[in-house]
């Protein structure tokens, strides 16, 4: 029986103002002894400039999970990591550890180690995002040496709309861009609910299906050093 929750780890959660969505998966993935924390960060509406605005209220949002005695940081929005271009994930993960203490992520950080891990390098992209971000995701992802097989947006700037998709939305939309030349899936947007649909997903097209709500979790456990073996939420969580 445990006596606090967190026992294991705490995750502190800086999550876009709008997103209704990071949370609920969180809780849905955690193990006994794992609790998530969430703080906001400022974010009007998903466009370059506004993502990249949100730099500007992440320390503050950081710094003030440091009381809840949280183990790691993440800081989770996809579009809001990437849309700096390359290098611009370790320029947060640098501004939350500095003015914290504590270690970090970035859900575009999490999102490439999950997908280096499971040796996808070329993959099939979803977003619920206009094709200009979308684009700006393709354009990081090859950057790094991922081929983008094929992609689909969903043309939403309101990160709200994002968190209103059934998640027969991100479901149908995965179908839809596989194909023979992609090694995996990879559905992006912590605001696109995804969760119930990764194991169906696997279980379809037979071959791996990353997320970034199921990425950033995955890397904040092992940041925390947690190894249980999670069930249920892809293939992902053989690997942590």
């Amino acid at each position: 029986e445990q006596k606090m929750y967190g026992k294991l780890g705490r995750i502190g959660l800086l999550a876009p103002t709008g997103n209704s969505v990071m949370e609920p998966e969180f809780y849905r993935m955690a193990p006994e002894g794992v609790s998530t924390h969430t703080n906001r960060v400022l974010l009007k509406d998903v466009t370059p400039p506004s993502l990249l605005k949100m730099e500007d209220d992440t320390v503050r949002s950081a710094k003030e999970l440091v009381s809840t005695r949280v183990n790691v940081i993440a800081f989770g929005c996809t579009s809001g990591s990437f849309v700096g271009g390359e290098g611009y994930d370790g320029r947060l993960i640098n501004m939350i550890e500095e003015s914290t203490g504590l270690p970090a992520t970035t859900t575009t950080t999490a999102v490439v180690k999950a997908l280096r891990l499971l040796k996808l390098n070329k993959i099939s992209l979803v977003t619920p995002y206009t094709d200009e971000v979308t684009k700006l995701e393709v354009d990081y992802l090859q950057s790094l040496g991922f081929e983008v097989t094929k992609w689909k947006g969903g043309g939403l700037i309101e990160v709200a709309d994002m968190q209103e998709c059934e998640p027969d939305v991100s479901y149908s939309r995965a179908v839809e861009v596989n194909n023979e030349k992609s090694d995996g899936i990879f559905i992006s947007c912590t605001g696109f609910r995804t969760i119930e649909n990764i194991e169906k997903l696997e279980q379809k097209l037979g071959k791996p299906v990353v997320t970034s709500n199921q990425a950033t979790f995955a890397d904040c456990l092992r940041i925390m050093g947690v190894k249980t073996k999670l069930k249920g939420y892809g293939s992902l969580f053989e690997l942590i």
